[in-house]
């Protein structure tokens, strides 16, 4: 364990400029992983390949083993925004934000009974492997530290289903404020799917802009959340 505050010291101690050299990484990543998909979006659209490319991913993605794969494989580590994209193009808008809204919640449940029940090799795994390391959180700010990890973009998003379960947090932190926190993030890339699917070049440009936009916000919470261990590790 480390000290309160303490939660991945060494990203702040011993590599913080490698933490934000990561996340502008990040930052370039994804920015162009959206120009891919736009140029690729154009592609199909140039030659009318957009809805054989729609129609064979329904065809070939059937409901009764979609759902379970996205219920379970994020657990594992596997990217959830894979399975955002293909929600928004398979099931439309209202569907799949419906059914994200649906599912988030039971990853969160099945990740905390997994770290109170099986603790040891998952905690294991996370320091050992991975080279995390399991928080301690100050009782007089559970909700803000909790946010903030939540929202810290250098954790994916199976390592936060983790984290604070492991690190002793309140039930109702693990539980409401991450469903609150992921099932929002998770809205823009549902809606970016569907805009691709539906040829929506006005919702994906807005799609894009919000995405932009929860990015700045995240890099907000990573200064906030780096100024918190700082302030504790002086």
């Amino acid at each position: 364990m480390v000290n309160a505050f303490g939660i991945f010291n060494f990203y702040v101690k011993n590599d913080a400029n490698e933490m934000v050299l990561k996340f502008k990484y990040k930052i370039v990543i994804v920015l162009a992983a959206l120009l891919v998909i736009a140029v690729a979006a154009g592609f199909l659209i140039k030659y009318d390949l957009f809805h054989q490319v729609t129609a064979l991913i329904n065809e070939n993605t059937p409901v009764k083993l979609f759902i379970p794969l996205m219920v379970f494989l994020p657990l594992m580590g596997v990217p959830l925004s894979f399975f955002l994209l293909l929600l928004g193009i398979k099931f439309g808008a209202l569907s799949g934000l419906l059914l994200l809204e649906a599912i988030i919640p039971v990853q969160i449940l099945i990740a905390y009974m997994l770290a109170i029940g099986v603790r040891h090799p998952i905690e294991n795994f996370l320091v050992k492997r991975k080279n995390y390391q399991i928080p301690e959180v100050p009782e007089g700010k559970v909700f803000i530290f909790s946010f903030l990890t939540l929202t810290f973009p250098v954790f994916p998003y199976s390592v936060k289903l983790y984290l604070l379960p492991l690190a002793g947090v309140k039930f109702r932190y693990c539980f409401w404020l991450n469903w609150a926190i992921q099932g929002v993030m998770c809205i823009p890339f549902v809606m970016l799917g569907r805009s691709a699917a539906d040829l929506n070049a006005t919702m994906f440009g807005v799609t894009v802009l919000v995405i932009m936009a929860m990015f700045i916000f995240l890099r907000w919470a990573k200064k906030q959340y780096v100024a918190l261990q700082k302030e504790k590790i002086s």
